[in-house]
């Protein structure tokens, strides 16, 4: 059974924005893979560095008190934190990590 599409209406927590941002980029992924004919790699630079221009238009939009959030960037500190959450959800899983395991029914 395929999993059910995520909309942006059912973003409630991070686990869900996960979840949709999961869909989005792999939607997008095979979209971008399939017409250009581009090698895998080429297509995950490019969403690399999209996500690297997104993040600096949101923390120059944070600069300065521009937004009442209080979110204040710190590009070093950031960039780091972005490059380990990619090393660490593109690290092989162990087979054995359940993190890793389709539930196989319910309890």
């Amino acid at each position: 059974m395929l999993p059910q599409p995520v909309k942006v209406s059912d973003i409630t927590d991070e686990q869900s924005a996960q979840a949709f941002f999961d869909q989005s980029i792999m939607t997008t992924f095979c979209r971008v893979l399939d017409t250009s004919r581009m090698p895998p790699d080429v297509v995950m630079t490019l969403l690399a560095k999209a996500l690297g221009r997104t993040y600096r238009e949101v923390a120059a939009a944070h600069r300065d008190g521009g937004c009442p959030c209080g979110w204040c960037p710190q590009p070093a500190a950031d960039i780091e934190n972005l490059r380990n959450s990619l090393e660490d959800a593109a690290a092989p899983r162990r087979s054995e990590d359940l993190l890793s395991m389709v539930a196989a029914g319910r309890a």
